[in-house]
């Protein structure tokens, strides 16, 4: 028992050792993530491919409508 005791307290104290490491490396040396910048040309980027899908589904499905009999109006 006195050795199961001993594991557990040195794998605590390990665990709480590396925990502080870890956290003195974040505040030492912190992330910012991208810049404002960055973020509109990404947003930017993807609303014109998602305009660029849109045209292209929006013909096809107008092509598709076309081909039905009496699809046109009055």
């Amino acid at each position: 028992m006195h050795k199961l005791t001993t594991v557990t307290v040195r794998l605590a104290v390990a665990a709480l050792n590396n925990r502080q490491r870890l956290l003195t490396r974040l505040h030492e040396d912190p992330d910012r993530g991208s810049s404002t910048v960055e973020t509109i040309i990404i947003v930017a980027g993807f609303a014109g491919l998602a305009f660029t899908v849109y045209l292209t589904a929006s013909e096809k499905v107008e092509g598709w409508i076309d081909k039905i009999p009496g699809a046109t109006g009055p």
